[in-house]
């Protein structure tokens, strides 16, 4: 144990620790300052941020150790309340930053220790320091948050008062204006508590869980040993499937069929916890309940689990092989079919090759990254009623899904969504609900459930991907006339909404343009990766990779402008155009988009040319040095002459002026907005022009010195 002395939020604290703990540990744990959020864990999103002597610090990972003694330490709390707010607390309300608002507090104590040293910052010096202090947001966007601190400098400089910045609503009506939203004064002072938060209050005797999850991606599970796992300190009790079904209940998530008529799948394939099968990396196999959440994370990891390792499909095309087994067995990896059928028949040997394209397109799995990790707790209120709550958005939803598989009649099951800190359609699914129910009704005691970042990766469900293959044919103008295409969904190994997403993909192929014939086939498939959950523009990403890519081709290959190639073919009134179901859109707007963004288009257009004849008469002198050094290394490492040590005393030179090249991409604005992601984008694509370039070079060299055994001309 250590004693250690701190000042926190202006107040000496006496404190006697293990020595072990985080900051943001010490903070939230033994003195309930949940403003300090915790999200990534690792000091990568800034959620945690808070001041230690006039420093941004990130305390998730800032050991109190590391702390000398009489440290100052600023936290949300301590630097303005919800009658008494610092500037730039009333800026970030003002500038709608507080959307969600979980990375809300980290946000303003990094602008206020900027602000602090300096008040009159520019926007570039704001970006530059939240990039440089790791705030991340999902909901809001960055340009409201550096439009906060620069209003809260007028404010500090004396040029505005804080009730300038608050918009003053005139009559009835608050449409399109700034108004304030009711909960961003809870969120800019830290009061606004999450699911985390919430359940460091529950009362004493609250037992803490951890999961023991799948570390394959699929296997047969032929025994699970919970018996070290009991004995360890804090553990009262391990659960398995098997004191589920004890319980009364099924053990199964009901995964709403939606669309039966083409659907090979009851809905009853995911499992609360895993029983003979592992279906994906991350699944649930046991429950430990435990006193502390160490206690709990520990003996979840001396659970035992026997398998037998089967072959992992991480992709539609593996399990839709002939030799693949069923990862349900009894239900053909293959589950739901459907298709989209409009007008007649096309012959696509009646117009000559220009005139058409073939494409295939991937959009790939994506998670959510939403900040706040999964989160919830669960116990029997006074009325003998299950109480689950949890960062759900579908909480009507969620009660039939799981009610039968925890053994709880829908009429004793409640459920209370908690302030989250985002989903993006994640929370569509049902996640951590049952294993939170089933573990309050098997304890009999309230129990709570944080993952860490790791977890919610591995546990919460993804954006599905899509494998399009779509054809795209049009008349010697560039009108488009019918569109083809077979399509997969790789739903991951559970099926819940998977036909509805599948069938968005009926809708949305093709969609905004008026084609006269469409056939288009979509299904849905099984496999071993992450399982597929609702995310924003459901359905539409993958579908638009397919036939935007292919609009592209065909206007690419029959010489015309792709803005114009969708200008002539956009929804019209006047031409009767439908959806790609066969009825007229609700409104017929995009004739009138085109014609304003036309203007705007081209004066893109020529911008980026201009740009682009800039960056190339620059960088040419420096692209040819490059090539001159990397071609030298080549040529010594095929003569075997040494040349790799010509090279090594000119590389660094090399690498400095690609990089420099790159930099000067990023600066012009052809990496897009000016963050880190897109200077590293940047200089992704310095580097794949120049590495397209050398591999030919180099290429050509080595065949003509070995025979043109591997000459790629």
């Amino acid at each position: 144990m250590i004693r250690k002395k701190l000042v926190i939020n202006g107040v000496a604290r006496d404190l006697v620790l293990d020595g072990s703990e985080t900051l943001a540990k010490l903070l939230r744990e033994r003195l309930l300052l949940t403003g300090c959020k915790i999200g990534c864990g690792e000091g990568h999103c800034g959620a945690c941020n808070v001041i230690v002597d006039g420093k941004v610090t990130r305390s998730c990972v800032t050991k109190v150790t590391r702390l000398k003694d009489n440290a100052e330490i600023t936290t949300i709390e301590g630097i303005g309340t919800l009658h008494d707010m610092h500037p730039l607390q009333v800026a970030w309300m003002a500038n709608g930053c507080a959307q969600c608002g979980f990375c809300a507090p980290g946000f303003i104590m990094s602008g206020i220790a900027l602000l602090n040293g300096n008040c009159s910052p520019t926007r570039k010096e704001v970006r530059d320091w939240f990039d440089k202090n790791r705030n991340l947001c999902r909901c809001a966007g960055y340009k409201p948050m550096i439009d906060a601190v620069m209003d809260a400098a007028k404010v500090m400089r004396g040029e505005l008062t804080k009730e300038d910045l608050v918009f003053k609503p005139e009559g009835d009506s608050i449409k399109g204006t700034r108004y304030i939203r009711p909960s961003a004064a809870q969120k800019v002072t830290g009061s606004w508590d999450f699911g985390a938060d919430d359940a460091l209050k529950l009362p004493e005797g609250t037992l803490r869980l951890a999961l023991t999850q799948a570390k394959v991606s699929h296997a047969n599970i032929k025994g699970i040993d919970t018996s070290e796992a009991e004995k360890m300190p804090g553990v009262f009790k391990v659960i398995t499937y098997k004191d589920i079904l004890e319980a009364g209940g099924t053990n199964q998530i009901n995964g709403l069929v939606m669309l039966p008529k083409h659907n090979k799948n009851d809905g009853f394939d995911r499992p609360v916890l895993c029983r003979d099968k592992i279906f994906q990396f991350g699944d649930a196999i046991a429950i430990v309940a435990a006193e502390t959440e160490e206690q709990a994370r520990a003996a979840a990891e001396a659970v035992k689990v026997d398998i037998e390792e089967l072959p992992a499909y991480m992709n539609a095309i593996d399990a839709m092989a002939p030799d693949a087994i069923e990862i349900h067995p009894g239900t053909p990896n293959v589950f739901f079919e459907t298709n989209c059928i409009k007008g007649g028949d096309f012959d696509w040997d009646s117009i000559p090759d220009s005139q058409q394209v073939e494409i295939e397109s991937y959009c790939s799995r994506q998670p959510h990254l939403h900040l706040e990790p999964d989160c919830g707790y669960a116990y029997i209120d006074e009325d003998g009623m299950l109480t689950i709550h949890s960062k759900s958005i579908g909480i009507h939803l969620h009660m039939p899904m799981i009610a039968g598989g925890i053994g709880v009649p829908m009429e004793k099951l409640r459920m209370i969504q908690n302030h989250a800190g985002g989903t993006f359609g994640y929370k569509f699914s049902p996640t951590n609900e049952a294993i939170l129910g089933a573990a309050a009704l098997i304890c009999k005691r309230p129990v709570s459930l944080v993952f860490n970042m790791y977890q919610n990766i591995t546990y919460t469900g993804k954006r599905s991907p899509a494998f399009m293959h779509v054809k795209l044919a049009a008349d010697e103008k560039g009108k488009l006339l019918a569109l083809w295409g077979d399509n997969f969904i790789d739903h991951g190994p559970y099926s819940e909404f998977g036909d509805l997403l599948t069938m968005r993909l009926s809708q949305f192929t093709g969609a905004g343009y008026g084609i006269g014939s469409i056939r288009n086939r979509s299904r849905t498939v099984f496999t071993n990766h992450a399982w597929g959950s609702a995310f924003r523009a459901y359905g539409s990403p993958q579908s638009f990779m397919g036939s935007e890519i292919a609009i592209d081709c065909l206007a690419a290959k029959m010489g015309i402008d792709p803005f114009e190639m969708r200008a002539m073919n956009c929804y019209k009134e006047s031409e009767g155009t439908t959806i790609p179901t066969g009825f007229p859109p609700d409104v017929y707007c995009e004739e009138a988009l085109f014609e304003k963004a036309r203007p705007l288009y081209e004066a893109g257009k020529m911008d980026g040319i201009s740009r682009f004849q800039e960056v190339v008469y620059i960088t040419i002198p420096m692209i040819s040095s490059t090539i001159i050094m990397l071609f030298i290394m080549q040529v010594g490492r095929i003569m075997s002459v040494g040349f790799e040590k010509v090279f090594l005393m000119y590389s660094p030179a090399v690498y400095e002026t690609a990089d420099v090249i790159s930099t000067y991409v990023y600066k012009t604005g052809l990496g897009g907005t000016t963050n880190q992601m897109s200077y590293a984008a940047a200089i992704g694509l310095f580097n794949n022009v120049i590495n397209g370039i050398l591999l030919l070079v180099v290429n050509f060299a080595s065949s003509k010195l070995s025979g043109g055994a591997h000459s790629l001309f």
